[in-house]
C-alpha cells in the first residue's frame, strides 16, 4: 500500500501585468497589414516534404515543421526533444515508447554532438527561456506537439539572439501555433500499445471583425509502463488558449496561457550486468507489492512516482516605430509544484518537493541602417530553487510495508537570494553581393542564489512550510551566499553563395555552459565528510565557474534538381566542464561536482533530402562524432585522475537515420531506420554497450469531407522488436561499479493508431 502525498496549490495566481490592450488603440482597417521588417537571420526556402530544413544560410541551424514533428516527435504528442530527434548528431532518448516520461532530476535525454544536457530541459519557447533552472518536468510537457508551428536546435556556433540559458549544447527553440486567421476545428482520437489513451481538440475563432482571433485546446493523455507496475502518466491533462489583436496600424498583441498537470510512475535502471543480459532484465521494474524488509520496500512502484502541475503566462507585444524599426517587448510568468519519490539504497524513500517560480522579460530594438539590419536587446529573468535541491524529506518503511516510519529532513533549506540573469545582445547582418555577414555580441551576468540551510534536528512529517518554523536556526557552514559569473560570448558567421546550386557556410562563436550546481546536494547529505576536512558549503559554492566553449562550424550546401545535401564539419573546444569525482584520491571524500574538465570535441555531419520523382521523398542524416577528455582530472593531495584522451561516456562515434515518405491518392507510407553505434556508459571504458539499429512504420489515409478532412494513421514503432539499450543516465564524467543503474531498455514494438477530423 503506497502513501499518497500531496503539495497542491491553486495554479492560477495574478498575472503578471495589465494587458497592453488597454491602451485602446483602434485596430486597422479591413485588409491592413503591417509592413514586414528585415530581420537578422534570412531564412531559405525548404524543399517541399523535407523532414528536416535548413532555415539558416551562416549557421548550422535545423528545423522541423509541422509535418516534420509528426513524424520525429513521438506519439505523446508533446516532448520537443523527440520533436529533433532525426537531425544530425542528436541523441534524444525516453525510457518509453511515446516520450511522455519526464526523468527524476535535471537530466531529460538529450545529447547533442556528444554533450548532455542538464540542470533542466534545455530550449526556449518564441526565444523565451521557459526551460528555467530546475529538475522538475518544467516546459518539456507544458505544450501540446499539435499547437507547434516549429522546432529548430541550433548546433555549433550559437547567434547572440538565441536567448538559451546554456548553449554549448546547442540552443532548442518551439515557435507555437498562435491563433489563426480563419475559423477551424481540430478534433483527434489516439489509441495504442500499453493503453495508450490521447484525446487532443483545438477551436479557433479565426479573425473576428476587430481584428482579435483566439484559439482554446485541450488534451488528455494517459499510458501503462512497457514494463513494471504503474502507468506513465497515470493521466497527463492540459489546456492552453491564447490571444491575438492588433493594436492600430502600428503594433499587435499575443498573450498565450498554457496549463499542465501530470502524475506518473518511474522506470527503473539496470545495472551493467542486468543491461549486458535484455534476455532476462529487458521487463525488469520495480515491484508491484510492499515488503516490511526496507531494501525491498524502496523498490516499490508506488514509492518510486511523480505529481507535478506547471503552468505559464507568456506575452509579446511588437511595435513599429518607422518604416524599417520595431520594439517587440516579451514578458512571461512560469509557476511549477510537485514532488518526486524515489526509493534510495539507504532503505529510505526521498521525497523531493518541489514548488518555484520563474519570471522574466526581453526587450528587442530591430531596424535597418546603411544596408545593414540590426538588433539590440536584452534579456532578464528571476529564477527561485531548485536547482539545485532546496527540500528533501526521508520516509522510513514500516513492518507494514508503509511509509509510517520515523521521517526525517535531509535537505532543508530557504531561498535567501533569487538566482538572478541578465543578458546583453548586439547582432548586426549584412549583405555584400554574394557574400552574408552576421556579427554580434552576448553578455552574461548570472547570479547563483544565496541559499540558507535549517537545522533539522527533531523535524519530523510535517510540512516545508512548518518545518522551517520548527528550525533551530540556519547553519552558516551548510548555507551559501550569491555567486555573479560573468561571460562575453562574441560570434561571426558568413555565407557565401558561389552559384544559385552551391553555398558555404562557416561560424566562430563562443557558449555559455553550467555550472557545477550538484555540489549542493552533494555537500548536504555528505556533510560530516565535508565537515571533518573543514570544508564549508559556500567554499565550493564560490568555487564554481561557467563552463565555456570555443566552437567552429564549417558547412556547404548543394542544391539537387529536386533536393539538397549539407554536410558539416566541426570542431569546438570546452573548458571548466562540471564533473563529478573523488577529488581526494584515497576514499574518505565522496564524489562531487567541479568545474575542471577539459575536452575537445569535432565531427562531421551530413543531412540531405531528396524527390527523385512526384510524390516520393527520400531523407536522411548521418554523423561521427568525437567527443574526449583533454586533460587528466586534479587530485587535492597532488597527482591526478587519468582520464586523458578517453571518449566521454554515452557518446556513439557514430549516428544516423534513412527515411522515405511516398504519398499517393491520399494515402501515404513513411518508413524510418534509426542506426546507433556502440557506447560506453563510463569514462574507463570498462562496460561497453552494443549499436543498434531499429526501424519504424508509419501509415495514414487522408479524405476530403464537404466541410473538412478526415485523416486515419497507423504506426508501428520499433517494428521488429530490437532489443537495445537507449537512454544511458550518465554524466560527463563516470566511473561505476556494477552497483550503479544508469541504463535503460529501449522500448518494445508499439502500435498506434489516430483518428483526426480537422474542419
Amino acid at each position: 500500500m503506497s502513501t499518497h502525498l500531496t503539495n497542491h496549490r491553486s495554479p492560477w495566481p495574478l498575472a503578471l501585468a495589465a494587458l497592453p490592450a488597454a491602451l485602446g488603440l483602434a485596430p486597422p482597417a479591413p485588409g491592413e497589414e503591417a509592413t514586414k521588417l528585415a530581420t537578422v537571420e534570412v531564412s531559405a526556402a525548404a524543399p517541399q516534404g523535407a523532414a528536416v530544413t535548413l532555415p539558416s544560410p551562416t549557421t548550422t541551424t535545423y528545423e522541423v515543421d509541422p509535418e516534420g514533428i509528426r513524424l520525429w516527435g513521438g506519439d505523446g504528442a508533446t516532448n520537443p526533444y523527440r520533436a529533433v530527434s532525426g537531425m544530425p548528431s542528436v541523441n534524444a532518448q525516453t525510457p518509453d515508447a511515446y516520450g511522455l516520461t519526464n526523468l527524476p532530476g535535471g537530466v531529460k535525454g538529450m545529447r547533442v554532438r556528444g554533450e548532455l544536457s542538464t540542470h533542466g530541459g534545455t530550449g526556449t519557447v518564441e526565444g523565451l527561456a521557459l526551460s528555467g533552472i530546475g529538475p522538475g518536468p518544467g516546459y518539456q510537457w507544458l505544450f501540446d506537439a499539435e499547437n507547434y508551428a516549429s522546432v529548430s536546435l541550433a548546433q555549433g556556433p550559437i547567434a547572440p539572439d538565441r536567448l538559451s540559458f546554456y548553449t554549448t549544447t546547442g540552443a532548442l527553440n518551439t515557435e507555437l501555433l498562435w491563433p489563426q486567421a480563419t475559423p477551424g476545428l481540430q478534433l483527434s482520437q489516439t489509441l495504442g500499445s500499453f493503453s495508450l489513451d490521447r484525446t487532443f481538440a483545438r477551436l479557433d475563432s479565426g479573425r473576428l471583425p476587430d481584428g482579435t482571433a483566439i484559439f482554446v485546446s485541450g488534451s488528455r493523455t494517459s499510458a501503462s509502463k512497457w514494463r513494471g507496475p504503474g502507468d506513465s502518466p497515470g493521466e497527463r491533462t492540459n489546456l492552453e488558449a491564447a490571444l491575438s489583436r492588433p493594436l492600430g496600424e502600428r503594433g499587435n498583441f499575443k498573450v498565450y496561457a498554457a496549463y499542465n498537470d501530470m502524475q506518473q510512475d518511474n522506470y527503473r535502471a539496470l545495472t551493467y550486468a542486468q543491461a549486458r543480459d535484455l534476455g532476462k532484465y529487458r521487463f525488469f521494474d520495480y515491484s508491484d507489492t510492499s515488503s516490511a524488509k526496507p531494501a525491498e520496500a524502496v523498490n516499490y512502484y508506488g514509492y518510486n512516482r511523480q505529481d507535478f502541475r506547471d503552468w505559464t503566462i507568456l506575452s509579446e507585444l511588437s511595435w513599429r516605430l518607422g518604416e524599417v524599426s520595431q520594439v517587440v517587448f516579451k514578458p512571461f510568468y512560469v509557476r511549477e509544484e510537485g514532488y518526486y519519490l524515489d526509493g534510495q539504497a539507504t532503505g529510505k524513500v526521498r521525497q523531493w518537493l518541489i514548488d518555484h517560480d520563474w519570471y522574466g522579460m526581453t526587450l528587442e530594438f530591430v531596424t535597418r541602417l546603411a544596408e545593414t539590419d540590426l538588433k539590440i536587446g536584452y534579456w532578464w529573468e528571476s529564477l527561485d530553487p531548485p536547482g539545485p535541491p532546496t527540500a528533501w524529506k526521508m520516509y522510513t518503511p514500516n513492518a507494514a510495508g508503509t511509509l509510517g516510519g520515523p521521517v526525517t529532513w535531509s535537505i532543508l533549506s530557504k531561498v535567501a537570494d533569487r538566482r538572478q540573469y541578465n543578458s546583453a545582445y548586439a547582432m548586426a547582418d549584412r549583405r555584400f553581393g554574394a557574400l552574408q555577414v552576421q556579427g554580434g555580441l552576448r553578455y552574461v551576468q548570472d547570479t547563483q542564489p544565496g541559499i540558507d540551510f535549517y537545522d533539522t534536528t527533531g523535524i519530523g512529517n510535517v510540512s516545508y512550510d512548518q518545518a522551517l518554523a520548527q528550525s533551530k536556526g540556519v547553519i552558516p557552514g551548510r548555507s551559501v551566499t550569491p555567486l555573479t559569473l560573468r561571460e562575453a560570448l562574441p560570434f561571426l558567421a558568413l555565407g557565401y553563395e558561389i552559384n544559385p546550386r552551391v553555398s558555404l557556410k562557416a561560424s566562430l562563436g563562443r557558449n555559455y555552459g553550467a555550472p557545477g550546481f550538484d555540489v549542493w546536494p552533494v555537500y548536504q547529505t555528505s556533510y560530516p565528510v565535508f565537515k571533518a576536512m573543514g570544508i564549508t558549503a559556500n567554499q565550493l559554492w564560490q568555487a564554481m565557474k561557467p563552463e565555456t566553449s570555443n566552437a567552429l562550424d564549417l558547412g556547404l550546401r548543394i542544391n539537387l534538381e529536386r533536393g539538397w545535401i549539407a554536410p558539416t564539419l566541426y570542431v569546438a573546444r570546452y573548458f571548466n566542464k562540471s564533473v563529478a569525482y573523488d577529488a581526494d584520491g584515497t576514499g574518505p571524500l565522496v564524489a562531487y561536482s567541479q568545474n575542471v574538465g577539459q575536452t575537445r570535441a569535432w565531427g562531421a555531419q551530413l543531412a540531405g533530402n531528396w524527390s527523385p520523382m512526384a510524390g516520393l521523398d527520400i531523407f536522411g542524416s548521418l554523423s561521427w562524432d568525437h567527443n574526449e577528455f583533454v586533460d587528466d582530472l586534479p587530485l587535492l593531495r597532488g597527482g591526478v585522475l587519468a582520464v586523458a584522451g578517453t571518449q566521454v561516456p554515452d557518446v556513439p562515434r557514430w549516428s544516423g537515420n534513412l527515411g522515405a515518405t511516398w504519398t499517393r491518392n491520399g494515402f501515404s507510407v513513411s518508413p524510418v531506420v534509426r542506426y546507433l553505434s556502440s557506447r560506453y556508459g563510463d569514462t574507463a571504458h570498462t562496460q561497453q554497450v552494443g549499436g543498434y539499429t531499429t526501424m519504424d512504420l508509419a501509415l495514414s489515409y487522408q479524405h476530403r469531407l464537404p466541410r473538412g478532412r478526415l485523416t486515419a494513421s497507423l504506426s508501428f514503432n520499433n517494428l521488429f522488436d530490437a532489443e537495445y539499450i537507449g537512454f544511458i543516465n550518465a554524466s560527463y564524467y563516470q566511473l561505476l561499479s556494477d552497483a550503479n543503474t544508469i541504463y535503460y531498455p529501449g522500448a518494445p514494438r508499439s502500435i498506434v493508431a489516430q483518428l483526426t477530423l480537422t474542419f
